[in-house]
């Protein structure tokens, strides 16, 4: 049977997912329930053999060779961490940072400027703000939630927008493989940066988790996380269940060591450094290829890869010789780092299997046929940015989004006559919608991950901000498809934006403690 014929049934199975992980908190059990309903409908509604179907969907996509070494980046992250806790280098860390940052805005605002600032990966930029910033946020009594939604909303936006990081290949390619379909003689680096300024929904999330930082306003789910961390300074909630420990009790820093903050900024700074030359080298740079050639032609799979074992051999090298800490403890740290990713190497397998299935009943080609009945040249851009928001909270990948729509979206768009950057802007914006508020998005897992939240929490509290930010967005690209500038449409979206962030948090949270500016105790 044809994807295409599947219809509405294709959304089922995700948005199936979706509520139980949201209503009954157990991920594992949610994700695979939304496999097997989708796998049974596709082998014809035989439950049995839909249970077959759904372990072959799950070691199809665990097997898959970028997945392959996603796992194990997450394996060897988790050994590096676990090395990391017995160094006892974070805490050190955290100490001389504390020192300097003296207040919750302050703590808040370095995540932020952090999770912008390594814009090379949003993988490598979750995990490395996250474990500097945790223990910092901590002491401030910042909610892991709005960790979280930091983590979130500031790495994959920026990432997905630098002209330097490891989305500007898959991005850069999609555009040249539609202009060839099409027929236009344009450079698709060029169509790329044209779009960037019409990427509202992106350039809004950014901004709003300023204005909510700076301005110090919460409302919804995250005002109430917030000041519970404020008033009882418990950073988690009561019956929350973090995806990652942060430390586990057995991963003890011997007593004859003395923490130095240069365990944990030595192994960093090798993942930070063989990153980039990881990414420089395996496209072609020292080839004679240009930067941004380089990056375009990358294997990222492959630089996270040797990058995370380059910090575990560099904190290896620290424990044995210089802190001169057994062998043997040193294993069972490794061994100890293994057990906290565990359950998000379980979660974003099964993340990956749902949305295979989605893709496999037709969920992109149903979205799209649906939009194609109502598209005019204007409506074009608003169409395609709400057709990625679906999708993508559907199927919980932005870049699957991305591989889905452009090739019907961008020729549809030429065939309209209508404007390709913002058409173009509306696809690699919308698909981001899902990684910030799909609980199956592997991004949304990560950020749970590494801010060490709960993950249904970290949805929860994040999608009234998303959908406020994608709401908005939405008008924009309706301006911009009836001919409004971006550099006219995106002020106006800015301060729709603070001004409907401003009411709400009047509103909802009230009673918050206006804290920021004052010291940890």
């Amino acid at each position: 049977m044809a994807p295409e014929t599947y219809g509405l049934i294709s959304l089922f199975p995700a948005m199936l997912a979706i509520v139980l992980t949201l209503f009954t908190r157990q991920v594992l059990l949610s994700l695979f329930a939304g496999i097997w309903i989708g796998a049974t409908v596709l082998v014809g509604w035989n439950p049995a053999a839909g249970a077959a179907r759904s372990l072959q969907f799950v070691v199809d996509n665990v097997t898959e060779p970028f997945n392959v070494k996603l796992l194990l980046f997450t394996f060897l992250i988790g050994a590096m961490l676990g090395m990391i806790f017995l160094s006892g280098g974070m805490n050190a860390l955290a100490s001389q940072m504390v020192k300097r940052i003296r207040t919750r805005r302050q703590a808040a605002l370095g995540t932020s400027l952090l999770g912008m600032t390594i814009f090379v990966d949003s993988y490598a930029s979750t995990m490395i703000t996250g474990s500097v910033m945790r223990p910092i946020t901590d002491k401030f009594d910042i909610s892991r939630e709005k960790l979280a939604y930091i983590l979130d909303s500031t790495t994959a936006p920026t990432a997905s927008i630098s002209v330097v990081s490891t989305w500007l290949g898959f991005e850069v390619g999609l555009i040249a493989e539609q202009l060839t379909t099409i027929g236009v003689d344009r450079s698709a680096f060029l169509l790329f940066l044209e779009s960037i300024p019409y990427r509202f929904y992106s350039l809004l999330a950014l901004a709003m988790v300023f204005i909510i930082v700076i301005a110090d306003l919460d409302f919804g789910p995250m005002a109430k996380a917030e000041r519970r961390a404020r008033e009882e300074g418990k950073v988690l909630g009561d019956n929350a269940d973090p995806l990652m420990e942060t430390q586990e009790d057995d991963i003890v820093t011997p007593d004859h060591v003395d923490p130095r903050w240069w365990y944990f900024a030595a192994p960093i700074a090798a993942l930070v450094g063989v990153t980039g030359f990881s990414l420089y080298y395996s496209g072609g740079g020292f080839a004679g290829r240009s930067l941004t050639d380089a990056l375009s032609n990358a294997a990222t799979a492959d630089a996270i890869v040797w990058a995370s074992f380059s910090a575990c051999l560099v904190i290896l090298t620290i424990l044995v010789g210089h802190a001169r800490i057994a062998v043997d403890e040193v294993s069972d740290a490794i061994f100890e780092g293994f057990k906290m990713v565990m359950f998000p190497v379980a979660v974003l397998s099964l993340a990956w299997s749902i949305g295979a299935v989605s893709q496999a009943l037709g969920v992109g080609p149903y979205v799209v046929a649906i939009s194609e009945g109502i598209i005019t040249a204007g409506m074009l851009p608003a169409i395609i940015f709400l057709s990625a928001v679906i999708i993508s909270f559907s199927i919980g990948t932005s870049w699957g989004t991305m591989g889905i729509l452009f090739p019907v979206a961008i020729p549809l768009g030429h065939a309209l006559g209508a404007p390709l950057a913002p058409a173009i802007a509306a696809i690699l914006t919308g698909a981001l919608f899902g990684d910030h508020c799909s609980p199956i998005s592997d991004t949304t897992v990560m950020s749970s991950m590494f801010a060490a939240s709960d993950h249904v929490d970290h949805v929860n509290t994040q999608i009234p901000y998303a959908v406020l930010a994608g709401i908005v967005a939405t008008g924009l690209f309706l301006m911009a498809g009836y001919g409004v500038p971006a550099y006219v449409a995106l002020p106006i979206g800015l301060a729709a934006v603070g001004s409907v962030t401003y009411l709400l948090s009047e509103q909802l949270s009230v009673e918050v403690p206006s804290s920021y500016g004052s010291k940890a105790d």
